[in-house]
């Protein structure tokens, strides 16, 4: 984070994670990264045994501010997730894109632009970064109104670096697709 940012901070929050603040140099796409870490109940006996049933991890959340407007609106988890696809299957401002590329063949895609956003995910440093961290993909989100990135996560040791290098490459693209469009 240091060599990207002029400023990082953080805050913990007892036994169940912390938060970081991150302003980034004016050269990249964010303004600045926030991250989340929610750690499991681990001083609770019952987590070990529970954890291989409900599949419950530590998980990172991540909010990119991009400097300049979101060209779009995007949706993206696994299709695992039916209940989330429910809920943008009924909302009108925002159309199912299905996915022309074989690396999120499992995963739902919702956009309010399709076109934008089979061009955003075709890109290729979108997909190598996306390939690296798909295991341990919750959910990418592109708020257009509030020009955020949001990503969830599940934090595993192998998870951290390629989660932040993917969050990085979505900002530089989007900053990129927005260029182009104006």
């Amino acid at each position: 984070m240091t060599l990207h940012s002029e400023f990082v901070g953080f805050r913990a929050y007892g036994h169940s994670g912390f938060r970081s603040l991150c302003r980034l140099k004016k050269e990249k796409a964010f303004s600045r990264i926030e991250m989340a870490v929610a750690l499991v109940d681990r001083e609770n006996l019952m987590h070990y045994p529970l954890s291989l049933i409900t599949k419950e991890h530590d998980r990172l959340v991540c909010w990119g501010h991009l400097k300049n407007a979101a060209p779009m609106r995007l949706e993206l988890f696994p299709t695992c997730q039916e209940k989330l696809r429910k809920k943008f299957l009924s909302d009108p401002s925002i159309k199912e894109a299905p996915p022309r590329i074989s690396a999120i063949k499992d995963f739902s895609v919702f956009s309010s632009d399709t076109d934008l956003a089979n061009r955003f995910l075709s890109n290729a440093k979108v997909q190598k970064n996306f390939s690296k961290t798909k295991g341990f993909v919750k959910s990418l989100s592109i708020d257009r109104e509030n020009s955020l990135v949001h990503l969830i996560y599940d934090l595993k040791r192998e998870s951290l670096e390629p989660a932040f290098e993917f969050l990085m490459t979505c900002g530089e693209t989007l900053a990129r697709m927005t260029k182009r469009a104006s």
